[in-house]
């Protein structure tokens, strides 16, 4: 009798060690955004932006577009950083109410060059890439995602409508696709016997 038990008290042990183990690996792949800012920027309109680790080295920053508690605009990247980077602060352009509603979003410490774009009454985003696919069940087939110059082109014509809302304002746009490094705020040394 103990030699029918040792098998599956073996089979047992080794079961327990074992799922934790695999599903321990399962969930560290897909790692939770963390949320870095939520921008009030109208009335009932929220831009969240957050952060989550794409390499070893490296941060991928994306933000999300809610209008009305709906959410119009989902996961869309827009820059990295280092990894080991200070998490960054954001300023926003948004007009008065009667220039639209067009929304700038710039890095603190870049505060005139914009990096995320949303007009509210357009639905249009930048750098937004919208995807398509050929059949309703997005789950089965890899997207077709838009091409570079539609994002570009798009970005050029809301970031001239951001202008002509803001005239006095000195405004310039990240145009850099691909990674689109973000800028990283700089350290000032401290010098020696000064607190």
């Amino acid at each position: 009798m103990k030699a029918k038990l040792t098998p599956v008290v073996i089979f047992v042990l080794i079961a327990v060690m074992a799922v934790p183990l695999f599903t321990g690996l399962i969930s560290s792949r897909k790692i939770d955004p963390i949320e870095l800012a939520s921008l009030d920027v109208g009335p009932g309109r929220v831009i969240r932006i957050t952060v989550e680790q794409n390499s070893q080295q490296t941060l991928s920053l994306h933000y999300y577009v809610e209008a009305d508690g709906q959410t119009v605009i989902d996961h869309a990247f827009f820059g990295t950083l280092p990894r080991t980077a200070t998490p960054p602060s954001f300023v926003v352009y948004a007009p008065a109410s009667g220039s639209g509603g067009i929304v700038g979003i710039a890095q603190a410490v870049v505060p005139n060059r914009i990096v995320i774009l949303h007009d509210f009454d357009s639905g249009e985003s930048y750098p937004y890439r919208d995807a398509t696919y050929k059949d309703t069940d997005p789950e089965h087939l890899y997207p077709y995602y838009e091409e570079q110059d539609a994002i570009e082109a798009r970005g050029e014509a809301l970031f001239m409508r951001l202008q002509e809302a803001l005239p006095d304002t000195e405004l310039d746009l990240l145009r850099t696709m691909g990674l689109r490094p973000l800028a990283l705020p700089e350290v000032q040394p401290v010098a020696e016997g000064a607190e």
